[in-house]
């Protein structure tokens, strides 16, 4: 929140004083709270390198209300001077302009270019002095102080990008692990390097500012991060442990295994070993039986649906071989359209990369035929309100879609939608839920 300072310029040369910061004392706009806060208005790169990092950094002639935390940023000149690089830089706030000051702000940089002039050795030149370059904001100042470091404006913005990743991770760490390992996963690209480096920062400045809750905060994303990032996605599966604990039924906890089968090995249980033997030693028998219970009943789980895929990879390999045999393979296909599901399409894809690099090219024509068939199949057995689903969802553009066939888009085609995202959801889908649920608000919006 901006806060107009005033500013009396008394002392052309305030520059060559000890400090160029001067206090004053304004009241915190939320809880009216008395603020002292530091105001800069002449920065030399040379004097003052450190007030630079602070300009640069953001926190020039702001602090933030200890009674509430409000942060409060004055409304201040600044005047930016680097003779090695010769720059003369002026940002006036437009409010200051606007006032009764606007007078006084003009004087005060005159002021302080005519003690430059007058101060600098005579073999430096002096003439980028006479026309100091004007900034609108206090944004673009910085900009071109960096620009000068040899920062250019597509770092910058890739730097601008990390801080609102972090952000997000630290708005979505509040609502929770799984919250945080969605928008992890949607930063995953990234968090490199340079994104850990940069939250490194930030939490040195939480340090240097003496900010306990900024510094626990920062500290715990760091951690998560680490996890994530690693080898091991820990993140991951603590949140299915969780889950899992949290719901005893036998078939949701099928169906949380199924959707994460990728994560069920031996991290996995060795993660819920380590909490059993926390609970322990911490003395909660309770909690440590119940993690005991479910990951004996989890591997049993697990058995079942594995015994069950081997069962149904059986039955899909039995219908390739009368459908690759078969002369009209199209009604064979419609005659078993119940079994022409998720592993029937994995097996016969996989069935034909197999043949490709075998150098096979008729069986992997043969293949690709069925695949096609399958989607002809499948297609002709839908109704009309899922042959469109099936079109939004598989759209490059669904909003273009949407728009390009409003005639199709009916109160069943929103139901089955949304029935669909519930569906994904029961499933761990949470990506395919959330973009479901986009694509049947925006089909929903178009039917009023």
């Amino acid at each position: 929140m901006y806060i107009t300072a005033r500013i009396a310029i008394t002392c052309e040369r305030e520059f060559m004083s000890a400090s160029p910061i001067r206090e004053t004392q304004v009241a915190c706009p939320s809880c009216q709270t008395p603020i002292r806060v530091g105001i800069v208005s002449f920065i030399d790169a040379d004097m003052f390198p450190q007030l630079k990092n602070i300009l640069i950094g953001g926190r020039l002639n702001s602090a933030a209300c200890q009674a509430c935390g409000t942060p409060v940023m004055l409304a201040a000149p600044l005047v930016y001077h680097d003779a090695n690089k010769q720059f003369c830089f002026v940002h006036i706030p437009q409010q200051l302009l606007a006032s009764a000051q606007s007078a006084d702000m003009e004087r005060y940089v005159g002021s302080i270019t005519n003690a430059l002039m007058q101060q600098l050795p005579p073999e430096i030149p002096r003439g980028y002095l006479l026309t100091p370059k004007r900034f609108l904001t206090m944004q673009t100042l910085v900009e071109a102080v960096l620009e000068g470091d040899g920062v250019t404006k597509e770092m910058l913005e890739m730097q601008r990008k990390r801080v609102d990743i972090i952000s997000q991770l630290l708005e979505s760490m509040m609502q929770g692990d799984e919250a945080l390992f969605k928008v992890m996963q949607a930063n995953q690209a990234d968090m490199d390097e340079e994104f850990t480096a940069t939250l490194a920062a930030f939490v040195e400045a939480s340090q240097a500012s003496g900010d306990p809750e900024g510094i626990q905060q920062l500290s715990a994303l760091q951690s998560k991060i680490a996890q994530f990032v690693g080898g091991e996605n820990i993140v991951q599966y603590n949140i299915l442990i969780d889950k899992l604990m949290a719901n005893d039924d036998a078939e949701e906890r099928k169906q949380l295994i199924k959707s994460n089968q990728e994560i069920i090995d031996y991290t996995f249980f060795d993660l819920i070993t380590n909490r059993v033997n926390a609970a322990n030693e911490a003395g909660d028998t309770a909690t440590a039986q119940e993690l005991d219970a479910m990951r004996e009943h989890v591997l049993t789980l697990y058995e079942e649906i594995q015994a069950g895929l081997e069962a149904a990879y059986i039955r899909a390999g039995a219908l390739l071989d009368s459908v690759f045999s078969a002369e009209d393979m199209a009604t064979v296909l419609a005659q078993n359209l119940d079994q022409l599901d998720d592993i029937w399409d994995i097996l016969v894809d996989g069935q034909r990369t197999m043949a490709e690099r075998a150098g096979d090219q008729a069986s992997a024509e043969r293949l690709s035929q069925i695949i096609e068939l399958t989607k002809t199949v499948k297609e002709s057995s839908l109704s009309p309100e899922d042959r469109i689903v099936n079109s939004l969802i598989e759209s490059e553009n669904p909003t273009r879609y949407i728009r390009e066939n409003i005639g199709d888009i009916t109160g069943a085609v929103v139901k089955r939608l949304n029935e669909l995202a519930e569906e994904y959801e029961t499933k761990g889908k949470t990506d395919d839920a959330d973009k479901v649920r986009r694509i049947a608000r925006e089909a929903g919006a178009m039917l009023f």
